[in-house]
């Protein structure tokens, strides 16, 4: 795992975030959970009961990567949804949906 993605690791632990913003960046499970491990070995992550959290060393780290990899463009904050994108359609086009598939 890259450092970019690491800082994703910390940032998700400390907000308590979902594993989705990495699997986005297209870091799979197994390679989360053994990082998640060596992040529990290095002493920058701690279980705590039912949850896993940073400690001071682990907050300081994230810190530390926020400097360099912290979006902060705000055109970078939002991805843009392309599978929903539609085609652009000519003026005169005018679209009836089916009958069949309206619910009112």
């Amino acid at each position: 795992m890259n450092e970019d993605n690491f800082y994703l690791l910390l940032d998700v632990i400390f907000r308590n975030g979902s594993a989705k913003r990495l699997t986005r960046n297209g870091v799979d499970f197994s390679e989360i959970a053994i990082q998640t491990n060596h992040a529990i070995a290095e002493g920058l992550v701690k279980n705590s009961g039912n949850r896993i959290i940073l400690t001071e060393k682990g907050v300081e780290a994230l810190k530390r990567l926020e400097d360099k990899y912290k979006k902060t463009k705000k055109e970078e904050w939002i991805e843009k949804d392309e599978k929903s994108r539609v085609d652009k359609k000519d003026k005169s086009f005018i679209f009836v949906p089916r009958q069949s598939e309206l619910t009112f």
